[in-house]
């Protein structure tokens, strides 16, 4: 099981997706799934992250788009890691956003 799961939220983001993903497999924890729902995107958003080439992340793809909310909600119901992170796919992490959130999470349990 990973610690974390990092959910990722798609619609229309060719132009921000790849960064974004990037900025995920780039931490320097690196006990975590990507769980990536793209929401009926028209665009290249589900072909850029197909192309990406890591174990860790799992693409779900809906044909029509089922809104925000309900992409997000199914992320977090797939979610198999202690911690659940939230990423927009027109959003970057810093390197080190993950190590630090889950010391300070592990820190403190209440």
């Amino acid at each position: 099981m990973p610690k974390v799961s990092v959910i990722v939220p798609a619609y229309n983001h060719e132009k921000y997706v790849k960064e974004a993903i990037t900025s995920i497999l780039s931490q320097t924890f690196e006990d975590f799934e990507v769980l990536i729902f793209d929401d009926g995107s028209k665009d290249a958003t589900v072909e850029i992250i197909r192309s990406i080439k890591d174990p860790r992340i799992k693409l779900t793809v809906f044909e029509e788009n089922q809104g925000a909310v309900f992409a997000t909600n199914f992320l977090i119901e797939q979610a198999k890691g202690k911690y659940i992170a939230l990423l927009n796919t027109d959003d970057v992490y810093y390197e080190d956003k993950l190590e630090k959130q889950v010391k300070y999470l592990d820190d403190n349990p209440k």
